[in-house]
């Protein structure tokens, strides 16, 4: 016997496999299928599926004598995709953005006063935005940073940007931090931030906010384009909210 199969735990992977019995065409199983699925005989199998049962990850349907998957197993798919990084959380339905909107996609979390840009699908178009993976810009200045600042109170901002330096890059560019507390204002009504880019001229973003389950913005999702292609049309704002909507969902 080796090594790996001495230390290993039949009882917990006869339990994993009856989990993973429930599938297509399996949404409720009799005791006896189960223990057909697993190859054990109706006894054990039934001591398997009462500790299920009673941890909360099986119900069992009295009339019909079968049992089914209960909303507990889905707590182990979002443990597991909280783990993921938000990168790979929000690429899919970045790059789906990317193909329906024909525009560059970024995401980006949030670190103090910093947008850190942790994701991008690159549009072909010849005039493109791009920001590479890593990239540190100034939140305030942002479209992607500033939605995210909508989730920090007046005290916290304070906190953050006690002594900041608010850089002017364009004419546009915010000044002072009452400047920025007033933006975000309007930001926190709309949901979402559309805006001439503050850091460079020439650009135009589209960002909102992804949020955890406790409705805390933990990142943002843009598209982003030059001025001469891209306006912020109700169709485009609307891409970008369901876009952050979905990656939401998962967290």
């Amino acid at each position: 016997m080796s090594k790996e199969k001495k230390y290993q735990s039949n009882s917990l992977l006869r339990g994993l496999r009856i989990l993973e019995a429930f599938g297509s065409g399996h949404a409720q199983m009799t005791l006896s299928q189960i223990a057909d699925e697993i190859s054990v005989t109706s006894s054990a199998a039934f001591r398997f599926v009462h500790t299920l049962e009673q941890e909360g990850y099986l119900i069992k349907n009295e009339a019909a004598r079968t049992f089914r998957l209960a909303p507990r197993v889905m707590e182990l798919g979002y443990s597991y995709i909280k783990a993921l990084d938000l990168s790979e959380v929000a690429a899919d339905h970045a790059r789906a953005l990317r193909d329906h909107s024909g525009f560059s996609v970024h995401v980006a979390v949030l670190e103090n006063t910093e947008a850190v840009y942790v994701f991008r699908a690159m549009s072909p178009s010849p005039m493109v935005s791009n920001i590479p993976v890593g990239s540190r810009l100034p939140a305030f200045a942002t479209s992607m940073g500033r939605i995210m600042l909508c989730s920090l109170s007046d005290e916290e901002l304070d906190r953050r940007f006690e002594d900041y330096e608010f850089q002017k890059f364009t004419e546009t560019t915010i000044e002072t931090l009452d400047e920025l507390k007033s933006a975000l204002i309007e930001d926190r009504k709309r949901g979402y931030v559309a805006q001439a880019s503050q850091l460079a001229e020439g650009t135009v973003a589209i960002a909102a906010p992804i949020y955890d389950r406790s409705n805390y913005a933990i990142g943002s999702v843009n598209i982003s384009g030059h001025r001469n292609q891209l306006t912020a049309t109700e169709d485009l704002i609307q891409m970008v909210r369901q876009c952050a909507e979905r990656i939401s969902e998962m967290q």
